[in-house]
């Protein structure tokens, strides 16, 4: 999943630049938005609705559902939640409206400066011409998702999480990519997949897997953590 964020002073036509992008994107793409909703901006659940009443009874989270749509309302909340809620619901672009002190990868919109803006003041075809260009993120849960469909089927044992890493390791993409092959070939393993990911310097793989068993499973884990812990020591001399 692509993440592009759009940054910019109130009022310079963000909102409106992520629904030209949105409507211009390929039908197929499967888009998720998330909009920082802080300062002039808060959001305020509808006085006297049921799940209003269910929250400020103190619920953890509510969810409402119709015919068409669920809204889902938590007590707490952050971007990189978020991000792994619309990885796992299998989201190809996320679209971040907001949170500007956040290291991604930047649209701005007008004159806030910024150490990583990839296009100002782009048009939405830019945009879209350019998502190679920023951020890719992947959830645990979305990249299970990738491994169902590698793999053609559910397995015996299913299991996704995060590793830290070395941020050199992490930022290798052939690294990583030897690192899924050689975990993808053990014996019981139906299917791997590994991601890396660094992110204010610090350094994570993304794992999923999918065997015939626990057995398999656990000895091709234990070698991805050797692994990856050597690679890590490596890293660091």
């Amino acid at each position: 999943m692509r993440v592009v964020q759009f940054a910019g002073w109130s009022g310079t036509g963000k909102t409106t630049l992520i629904e030209e992008v949105i409507a211009a994107a390929p039908p197929h793409l499967a888009i998720g938005v998330i909009k920082h909703l802080g300062g002039v901006h808060p959001f305020v659940l509808d006085p006297g609705r049921d799940t209003t009443r269910f929250y400020e009874r103190g619920a953890r989270a509510v969810t409402g559902i119709d015919a068409a749509k669920g809204v889902t309302v938590l007590r707490s909340d952050t971007l990189f939640a978020a991000l792994d809620r619309l990885s796992d619901a299998g989201c190809e672009l996320a679209l971040v409206e907001g949170f500007k002190t956040e290291p991604l990868a930047k649209v701005v919109i007008g004159d806030l400066p910024s150490d990583r803006c990839v296009l100002r003041n782009p048009t939405a075809d830019e945009v879209l011409g350019a998502l190679d260009r920023f951020d890719e993120y992947v959830s645990p849960g979305g990249l299970l998702r990738a491994c169902r469909e590698r793999a053609g089927r559910a397995g015996a044992f299913e299991c996704a999480g995060t590793l830290r890493a070395a941020s050199v390791l992490a930022g290798d993409r052939a690294a990583v990519q030897r690192l899924e092959a050689s975990i993808a070939s053990a014996p019981g393993v139906v299917a791997a997949a590994l991601h890396g990911r660094v992110y204010a310097g610090e350094g994570t793989i993304v794992m999923a897997l999918i065997a015939c068993g626990p057995a398999g499973a656990g000895a091709a884990l234990a070698a991805l953590a050797r692994a990856v812990g050597d690679e890590t020591q490596q890293g660091g001399r």
